[in-house]
């Protein structure tokens, strides 16, 4: 089973991707950017999702993106968030994600997008 690790500080929003997520995936929940560095020096992951917006005076999720090529991680990282303006995808793919996902999640959507990935 793919380990993916969720960084999100909105604990509703962690809750419903692990009940979307968690039948397939072993999906385990950080809630901030420095947390996710810290865990990806812990332990290894298939694949990252990454909120954009992490909490005021926190790093958000692009600056976290960036230290994590920078240890050259080799996994992809996917931005979830709720920017769904058609510039803001080119905008997140043109800093550096793997991929881009916009919230409201639909679950058959996210589960044949992150295949991709992961195959």
């Amino acid at each position: 089973m793919s380990r993916l690790l969720y960084v999100e500080d909105d604990p509703i929003n962690a809750l419903v991707m692990k009940k979307l997520m968690a039948p397939y995936f072993e999906i385990v929940h950080v809630p901030d950017g420095e947390s996710c560095l810290q865990t990806v020096m812990d332990d290894s992951y298939d694949l990252i999702l990454m909120d954009i917006n992490l909490g005021r005076g926190k790093m958000d999720g692009i600056e976290t993106m960036k230290r994590l090529h920078e240890t050259n991680s080799s996994f992809p990282i996917i931005a979830v968030t709720s920017y769904a303006m058609p510039e803001d995808e080119d905008r997140f793919m043109k800093e550096g994600f793997h991929g881009y996902v916009a919230k409201p999640i639909e679950q058959q959507k996210l589960l044949s997008y992150l295949q991709r990935f992961l195959n």
